[in-house]
């Protein structure tokens, strides 16, 4: 009994230390678990961003985000000398033009009175897909003169010859030759030509006809050397008339003009294996080796 009574006593005089530290103890357990919860919390939250970011990229940006987050590998190795190909864009040689070709162009339609005829490289009436050539390079607007106006109705001629003015325009450099009068020259920006009997008032160079074998030449290219002649190659186009005959209202015969351009020349000749990355072609060398 006296045993009991003296271990009561005992545990009454704890020192109260040993209280407070064991209370620190739970207080820091309690801590380490809140601490635990917060994270596995984080990582969770981590995780869900991770994954709902990954449904919302696309496959390029997958890709830039793996690159980041992959370790860069050892240093690549130079590239072998790059093997010279074809763009698969490279226009191919059924579509180039070939020298003789005919282009005809009519104003037979009643209610047609005028015609626009483009040269040009991917573009136009006439495409070369030539570096030598852009787009837009020679143009030429054919107008029908309207002179009914001053005809006298009270004396019709036998025969009506429909007249024509030709506006040529040119982007590009141009060289051009006009039957009987000159030798090749740098053409003007702006020239124009009128197809009837009478010469011009204002001088322009005026034909009734431009035959097939004294055709209107022109020759279309980059650059020109000190020499006015293109340092590179040409396109040389003949520009000439073909006449045919209708009947008018009053039953008169009338004669009326298709306008034909043939390609005569392409000099020296595009160089089929060597295309620019747009796919088109420049002249070959005339003076390299075979």
């Amino acid at each position: 009994m006296l045993k009991i009574i003296y271990s009561l006593m005992f545990f009454m005089q704890v020192d109260p230390r040993i209280i407070q530290l064991q209370k620190d103890i739970e207080f820091y357990k309690f801590m380490l678990s809140a601490a635990g919860v917060v994270i596995l919390i984080l990582f969770i939250v981590i995780f869900l961003f991770w994954f709902s970011l990954k449904k919302r990229l696309g496959p390029q940006e997958k890709g830039v985000m793996k690159s980041v987050l992959r370790k860069s590998g050892p240093p690549a190795k130079p590239a072998a000398e790059a093997v010279k190909t074809v763009p698969q864009t490279a226009v191919k040689s059924r579509d180039l033009p070939d020298p003789g070709l005919v282009y005809k162009f009519s104003l037979a339609d009643e209610k047609v009175t005028e015609k626009l005829i483009t040269i040009g490289q991917t573009e136009g009436n006439i495409r070369t897909y030539s570096t030598e050539v852009m787009n837009d390079h020679f143009e030429i607007n054919i107008r029908i003169i309207d002179n009914q106006r001053d005809r006298d109705i009270y004396n019709l001629p036998e025969k009506i010859f429909e007249e024509y003015i030709l506006d040529m325009k040119r982007d590009g450099r141009v060289l051009i030759y006009y039957p009987g009068l000159e030798g090749w020259r740098q053409m003007g920006a702006r020239e124009r030509i009128y197809i009837k009997q009478e010469p011009d008032v204002a001088g322009d160079p005026t034909f009734p006809v431009i035959e097939a074998k004294q055709p209107v030449r022109l020759r279309l290219g980059d650059r020109l050397n000190q020499d006015e002649k293109f340092a590179a190659g040409y396109f040389e186009f003949h520009l000439f008339t073909q006449d045919y005959e209708v009947k008018t209202s009053a039953g008169i015969p009338k004669v009326e003009k298709n306008f034909m351009l043939r390609l005569y020349k392409i000099y020296p000749g595009y160089d089929m294996a060597s295309p620019s990355p747009e796919g088109l072609y420049p002249m070959s060398d005339p003076f390299r080796a075979g």
